[in-house]
């Protein structure tokens, strides 16, 4: 189930009532700076998409994540920017957090920080289907001439990246993260259907 919260570009931007979750598993202020933070990254995407010249039909928010629902028809050489988008507006959000912080140095504009550093990182790892991944597609399916190749390519890297995240995981999260991620790059690989 899902409610409203605004328009954006025309475009209803929705959530899950399952994030109030988050308000249960963490604090206050890591809670409200993620939900903010994905808003603000979707809304990115979207803000890019439309400069573009592509539809845009909104954006949802779920438990933990994100996706703006945008035309299907985009080119990977206008993908690439608006992929982009996400992760510049994250790291944009980090700094604004580092400027305010001289200021108010109050515990929320931290955690705000922290939380916009790490999912500006997350987001840009080359794994499919997070920013990095997309991104990396695109890219090689730009500079190869084989595009079955170039896919093949970028879903073995985000296999690869995937496992390296998942030994490298401390977390429940992550470790669920990375099996999701893992079975993700299978399925893209056509090893299971």
């Amino acid at each position: 189930m899902e409610f409203k919260l605004f328009n954006y570009k025309g475009s209803p931007v929705t959530i899950d009532v399952w994030i109030i979750l988050l308000f249960f598993i963490m604090s206050f202020n890591f809670a409200l700076s993620i939900i903010i933070s994905i808003i603000v990254h979707e809304m990115a995407h979207t803000f890019m998409a439309d400069r573009f010249g592509y539809r845009v039909y909104g954006i949802k928010i779920g438990l933990f994540t994100g996706s703006a629902s945008i035309d299907s028809n985009i080119s990977q050489r206008d993908s690439i920017p608006i992929t982009a988008a996400g992760p510049i507006s994250n790291i944009l959000l980090y700094l604004i957090g580092f400027m305010i912080s001289f200021v108010l140095p109050f515990e929320f504009v931290k955690d705000f920080m922290e939380v916009n550093i790490y999912l500006a990182i997350f987001n840009s790892l080359p794994i499919q289907p997070m920013d990095g991944g997309v991104i990396l597609k695109d890219v090689l399916m730009l500079k190869m001439r084989d595009r079955s190749k170039a896919s093949v390519i970028a879903n073995y890297i985000s296999l690869i990246s995937s496992i390296i995240l998942l030994l490298l995981s401390s977390s429940f999260i992550m470790l669920l993260l990375s099996a999701i991620f893992i079975y993700h790059s299978i399925k893209l690989l056509g090893w299971i259907k």
